[in-house]
């Protein structure tokens, strides 16, 4: 045997030697005892910050319209599906304001189910489940003539993916999905009592800073100056309404609500007082209307919008009949906005109606 075997042999017993001696095999089985209790503790306390900081809160009741109760996990989902839908388009939401209005919907939408049979309004299984298949059915060339049976595989295969996606069951999909054709049906039949024809003004706008050269703007309209040419020079509106020289258009009482009051008491051709800008303080909006026509048909845009302002003061009025508790504060808030937090994708530019690029009109919610 050579010496290098020899030496090789020498240190393998002596390393079986040291594994055979009892008191090193106790220390060994304690630090592995050691090491195992310090994993299952390190688990331990993992899960219950899990628990404590994601599990627990997402049970806790945010709002109870009177029987019926909803949790921080309800309204997280309804915020995840519109987080999702905008993120499938290339866009986001703004989580702040989305946390606000998922809690108001949430609200009028339990009010609309609870109201809604009283009043004849309904809304089945099977036409939510005809609503499902009609936005998630697979379209196919006029040459294609697929069977039924692939049909539905691609239908089941588009819904499911989609369903995974925004991290909703089939069930809780459709209970939204219910939700949302039961308040149109309540929009439709609250929006009857909005007349189709009404007094109507052309109106135009001009848009300043409080601090800007107010005084020089009346000088050039008493001088004459037309209009446009005043807001051109002047406005710090958006850049649509500049390029129509402040032109809006025709509108009937209850598109700028808040300003009705200015609006519908000028003559034509005459100068408005100032008022201040509700949606952007401490801007200031100047009105002046061209024509006035006391029966006019409103257009279809602008009926829409009623229609929606009438379900909205519909809302407001039936609130009152109702034992609403919210439970919502920065707490909650904070909460919502961290489960929301996802990277954030740049919004691309919308194709937008005449209203919207006017600011009247918010994008579809």
């Amino acid at each position: 045997m050579s010496n290098s075997d020899k030496q090789t042999n020498q240190y393998t017993d002596k390393r079986h030697r040291v594994a055979q001696d009892p008191a090193i095999k106790k220390r060994n089985r304690f630090l592995f005892i050691g090491i195992l209790a310090i994993s299952i503790i390190f688990t331990i306390i993992l899960s219950t910050g899990y628990i404590l900081r994601y599990v627990i809160p997402q049970e806790k009741v945010i709002v109870e319209i009177g029987e019926s109760k909803y949790k921080r996990a309800d309204m997280l989902k309804m915020l995840r599906v519109k987080q999702k839908n905008a993120e499938m388009i290339g866009s986001t939401i703004k989580s702040s304001e989305e946390i606000f209005k998922a809690l108001q919907n949430m609200i009028e939408n339990e009010i609309i189910d609870q109201v809604a049979p009283s009043i004849g309004i309904s809304v089945t299984e099977g036409q939510v489940d005809i609503y499902v298949r009609d936005v998630f059915m697979p379209t196919y060339n006029s040459d294609e003539s697929p069977d039924p049976v692939q049909i539905e595989r691609e239908f089941r295969e588009i819904f499911n993916n989609y369903l995974n996606s925004v991290g909703l069951t089939e069930e809780e999909y459709k209970k939204f999905t219910r939700w949302s054709m039961l308040r149109e049906q309540m929009r439709q039949f609250i929006g009857e009592s909005v007349p189709t024809v009404a007094e109507q003004v052309y109106l135009h706008r001009l848009m300043v800073m409080p601090d800007d050269e107010i005084d020089i703007i009346k000088k050039k309209f008493n001088d004459g100056i037309p209009f446009k040419y005043i807001v051109r020079e002047f406005s710090k509106d958006n850049e649509e309404v500049i390029r129509r020289g402040g032109e809006i258009g025709w509108v009937p009482q209850g598109i700028f609500h808040e300003y009705d009051y200015i609006i519908f008491d000028l003559e034509p051709n005459l100068l408005s007082i100032e008022s201040q800008s509700i949606e952007t303080p401490p801007l200031l909006y100047f009105f002046m209307i061209s024509e006035k026509d006391p029966a006019r048909k409103i257009a279809l845009e602008e009926l829409e919008q009623l229609k929606t302002k009438a379900l909205n003061d519909w809302l407001n009025t039936k609130r009152k009949e109702f034992n609403v508790k919210a439970t919502f504060n920065s707490e909650v808030h904070s909460w919502l906005s961290k489960q929301l937090q996802v990277s954030s994708l740049e919004k691309p530019k919308e194709k937008q109606s005449r209203l919207q690029k006017l600011g009247v009109l918010q994008g579809k919610k």
